[in-house]
């Protein structure tokens, strides 16, 4: 049998005499065919030879036949509907996962195998074979669906039809074929090997054998596949540098599906060319990610998430046509408008979330303009108009995808789904033509009364969207990246085999979860090419060889040594050992070889970092890299970047005992205007100072907006809860007072608690509709302890006015500004009460939570080392009491109805105007450390509700420890121990 290269020269030899002859070349894959064709035109013109692989050539003798004959191609769609129907008529112990979609797909897999080992019927199975567990039902489900598609052919009908062509001697198709070559064929399906021996007895055959594999072995081991793909990368620059052209390299990465998507991205990164083969599935392209999500909203109940993903992915029209006219798409307003709306899921919460942010942004301008009749709201009527726009795009999206959500014929339905995608879709997305094409295929099941709702649609179009593939560049415009299983009659100068570890290359046979192995053995015993177990593992080892024999002059093999987290050793492939083996005789085994060291033939890196420090450059990130090592080594660190230097002086600064700019320390800024306090401030801000500098620096100084996400919460937020309650309680007081009330000491009534009642019925279901309470089945709880709280808070302000004679004057009232040690405070107090004489007062701040932080003992600390400092300020709205009293009420049975008062007197202050003047000091000062405060179970107590929390070190809590003998820290400390030293 002459090799491939041998078999060319023949062909290229009898074209001297006679350059027409007709040739066939049947080739592994269309791959293959088109690179054996250029290896042909090396040595001669190729007019009248053919490549092609073996089913198509098939197809080329078979189908017009198979056409006159009225059978049509058994297209997947309808093979996956016509399994569905049959998979409902088990029974015999399958009746229980008959309507699980895996089960269809499994069932559609097993029928599949059973067709290409020969089986046409359960009647072709002998009675001893047919013993097992399910088998029997199996195959009488077989037979079904082999009755259900009889008027259809499938690839095994072409290539019987075609065997049986060949031996009726029709002159015409053997004319055609002329000599017949066959390349690297094998482990063939019962079709196949039936069209081969026709092929033998007919023509003039000559099967091609593959070349040995004679190429230079070189091996590399890496920390982890991510690091490998990279190593591959870069030894493909090493070998173009050495002068290999870019089409004589050929990747081939093992069975792991993650290994096409690290190459391609390891190439991208390093800006260079590669042919990914067999493509991107179309699932994977812009169009083809939109579609299945628009497909999924729905069994998604709309979520805000879905939704915006949807919208960010889908490559819409630049103006989406709706009945109100056209709206511009603008994605990133939507989802800002869309998280501030409180919107998670549901069409309800969509429309009622976005109606109530509409109603608050005009709420907003009537406001504004009623405070200022020249004020600028155009920020708010350019809200309005983007979400009444967002509302209208999600109304005609869902209304559209709802009328699609129960069966229809697939006559009515493919075409109506595909009207939607156009009305949306950009036409000139990458990949909507092969989407729609797609689609339309769907539309073959009308042939057998096919219907589809938007579920299953969506199921169907994603197994062909997936099974679809896209190529930006042919072959040779690229580094070749491909499966093992795809090399077999290919050849390259230099081939890197990636991804060779155990149970990847080969892959390991996978196991039917349906039939047992030896279901499957007693059946290949009557049907020899059957695949079963063993027989499928034998064919991913002669796939790995053809794949270790397309190298022609230098083989990489490659493999990772761990998980990406780690967590799970990898070990070479037996073939690569073998092959390490034949290079050094020490290296016997998988550890052998996963430790040896470093050497000639072999490089291997402890870590990634290791790795991008050595070989070929990659991008701009190594370069910097390599360039700040050389420079540490060499001592010279003024040569690196400014860049690079602030990376190193980070590292440095935060693993140090200094107190550095890096952990908040901006002392040394030489421009600090932006650290004055230009404007006035809440107390609020100035004990997020006390807690934690950092938290002030960000949110105070610095005022970085935190985005909320929008979540389904179980219960409502306390701070939300919090909103509520005093909203309830300022429109409560606020109407007794237009009626008079209430009178010194007089008693709230059962009437005054269902009034407070109504309107906490009012403001919470207006909070419903904006999202913030909660799943219903805790709202119903939740109503009913704030009921029992306000309820309970009513008995607690009767008995507060009778004792003190107070009479509530005042409700979320701006306190006069007042300036103390240097700094204008400002504030808004809940409430104000006083006697009727005005000479007593109470200024009162409600508080919803626990009493937690909150100084019991005043006297000891009434400011709690500067993190409770409302209470002073708030004193400044009663200047003009002679006796006055400030307090916090904890008015919920959380905080057990206490109040904590403050009483002033000189020392205390002056004590807070000292402390006042050591926050102004620590601010001026530039110190802002991060202070985590107690470890309680895993969550630091500063830390818990920050929102600043993620931006922190992970490592905080040992920085602050370290750096606190720094004396830039002083002027942090002094806030709460009172040291001046």
């Amino acid at each position: 049998m002459p090799e491939i290269e041998a078999g060319l020269r023949l062909i290229a030899e009898a074209r001297a005499s006679d350059p027409l002859r007709p040739v066939t070349v049947i080739a592994p894959s269309h791959l293959a065919a088109l690179q054996l064709r250029r290896r042909l035109a090396e040595l001669t013109s190729f007019a009248g030879v053919r490549f092609e692989p073996l089913a198509r050539l098939a197809e080329l003798i078979a189908a017009g036949d198979l056409a006159a004959r009225g059978l049509r191609p058994l297209a997947r769609p309808i093979g996956d509907l016509l399994t569905e129907r049959v998979a409902l008529e088990s029974t015999s112990g399958l009746e229980g996962i008959r309507d699980l979609p895996g089960y269809v797909r499994l069932l559609r897999r097993v029928f599949r195998r059973l067709r290409q080992g020969g089986i046409r019927s359960p009647d072709d199975v002998p009675a001893e074979a047919r013993r097992g567990r399910h088998l029997p039902e199996v195959l009488r489900l077989y037979g079904r669906f082999r009755q259900e598609t009889s008027d259809f052919y499938d690839p095994e009908d072409i290539l019987e039809a075609a065997a049986r062509l060949l031996g009726a001697g029709r002159p015409a198709v053997l004319d055609d074929l002329g000599e017949v070559y066959a390349v690297g064929l094998t482990s063939p399906t019962a079709g196949e090997a039936a069209f081969l021996a026709a092929l033998d007895q007919t023509t003039d055959y000559r099967p091609l054998a593959l070349e040995p594999g004679r190429a230079q072995p070189a091996f590399v081991l890496a920390p982890d596949p991510a690091s490998e793909a990279r190593e591959t990368v870069r030894e493909v620059i090493a070998a173009l540098e050495a002068g290999v052209p870019l089409h004589e390299v050929a990747i081939f990465h093992g069975a792991d599906r993650r290994y096409p998507q690290l190459l391609r991205e390891a190439f991208a990164t390093a800006a260079m060319p590669c042919v990914l083969m067999p493509g991107t599935p179309a699932s994977e392209t812009p169009a083809g990610r939109g579609v299945l999500a628009l497909v999924s909203l729905p069994e998604l109940d709309y979520s805000r998430t879905a939704f915006a993903d949807f919208l960010s992915i889908a490559p819409l029209k630049g103006y989406l046509p709706l009945e109100a006219g056209e709206v511009r798409s603008s994605v990133t307003e939507w989802d800002r408008l869309s998280r501030e709306a409180g919107i998670t899921h549901g069409r309800e919460r969509w429309a009622s979330g976005l109606h109530a942010l509409i109603l608050d942004r005009q709420a907003s301008i009537e406001y504004r303009r009623h405070q200022d009749a020249d004020a600028n709201v155009g920020s708010f009527e350019r809200d309005i108009a983007q979400a009444e726009q967002l509302l209208a795009l999600f109304q005609h999206l869902a209304d559209g995808l709802q009328t699609l959500r129960q069966p229809r014929p697939a006559r009515s339905f493919v075409p109506e789904f595909r009207r939607l995608v156009s009305d949306y879709f950009d036409p000139e997305a990458d990949g909507l033509d092969e989407v729609l094409e797609e689609i339309d295929q769907l539309g073959t099941v009308d042939a057998v009364g096919g219907s589809f709702s938007l579920e299953s649609l969506g199921r169907a179009l994603r197994a062909n969207l997936e099974a679809r593939y896209l190529r930006e560049r042919g072959l040779g415009d690229g580094v070749l990246v491909a499966d093992y299983r795809s090399a077999a009659g290919l050849r390259f100068r230099q081939v890197l085999l990636c991804g060779a570890f155990e149970g990847a290359f080969p892959s390991s046979a996978e196991g039917e979860a349906l039939l047992e192995d030896s279901e499957w053995a007693r059946l290949r015993q009557h049907f020899p090419h059957l695949e079963e177990g063993p027989a499928r593992l034998q064919r991913n080892r002669e796939a790995a060889r053809q794949a270790v024999a397309a190298a022609g002059e230098r083989l990489v093999w490659l493999a990772p040594l761990y998980e990406p987290a780690s967590t799970r050793e990898y070990y070479p492939s037996p073939l690569m050992v073998e092959a390490a083996t034949a290079v050094d005789s020490r290296l016997q085994t998988a550890s052998d070889l996963r430790s040896a060291a470093q050497g000639e033939g072999l490089r291997r890196g402890t870590s990634p970092l290791a790795l991008a420090l050595c070989g070929p450059l990659l991008d701009a990130a190594e370069l910097r890299l390599r360039q700040a090592a050389i420079a540490r080594r060499d001592g010279d660190i003024a040569s690196l970047s400014s860049r690079q230097l602030r990376a190193l002086e980070l590292l440095r600064s935060r693993r140090g005992s200094a107190f550095t700019e890096w952990d908040g320390n901006l002392s040394q800024m030489e421009e600090r205007d932006w650290l004055e306090l230009h404007t006035t401030v809440s107390p609020t801000s100035l004990q997020n100072y006390a807690t934690c500098g950092f938290r002030y620096l960000n949110g105070s100084l610095l005022r970085i907006n935190v985005i909320e996400e929008p979540e389904e919460r179980e219960t409502m937020e306390p701070l939300l809860r919090g909103n509520l309650v005093h909203r309830i309680l300022d429109r409560f007081f606020r109407e007794q007072q237009s009626r008079g009330r209430p009178a010194a000491r007089e008693a709230w009534t059962a009437a005054d608690r269902n009034e407070l009642w109504s309107l906490l019925d009012r403001e919470l279901q207006a909070d419903r509709e904006r999202g913030l309470t909660g799943l219903d089945v805790f709202a119903e709880h939740e109503l009913r302890t704030l009921r029992a709280d306000l309820a309970e808070f009513l008995e607690a302000d009767t008995r507060f006015r009778q004792e003190t004679g107070a009479i509530p004057r005042a409700f979320e009232t701006h306190i006069p500004e007042v300036s103390v040690a240097g700094i204008t405070l400002r504030g808004i107090v809940d409430r104000i009460d006083r006697t009727p004489d005005g000479r007593r007062a109470w200024v009162i701040d409600y508080k919803t939570g626990s009493t937690y932080g909150y100084p019991r003992d005043a006297a000891a600390d009434p400011f709690a080392g500067g993190s409770k400092l409302q209470l002073p300020v708030y004193l400044g709205a009663v200047s003009d009491a002679e006796e006055a009293v400030a307090l916090y009420w904890f008015m919920t049975r959380k905080g057990g109805f206490e109040m904590r008062t403050y009483e002033p007197t000189p020392e205390k202050q002056q004590r807070f105007q000292e402390l006042l003047r050591r926050i102004l000091a620590g601010i001026r000062s530039g110190a802002f450390p991060a202070v985590p405060g107690e470890d309680r179970t895993g969550s630091f107590e500063n830390c818990t509700f920050c929102d600043f929390d993620r931006i922190c070190s992970r490592r905080r809590d040992e920085q602050f420890a370290a750096k606190q003998a720094d004396p830039a820290m002083l002027p942090w400390h002094r806030v709460a121990s009172g040291d001046e030293t």
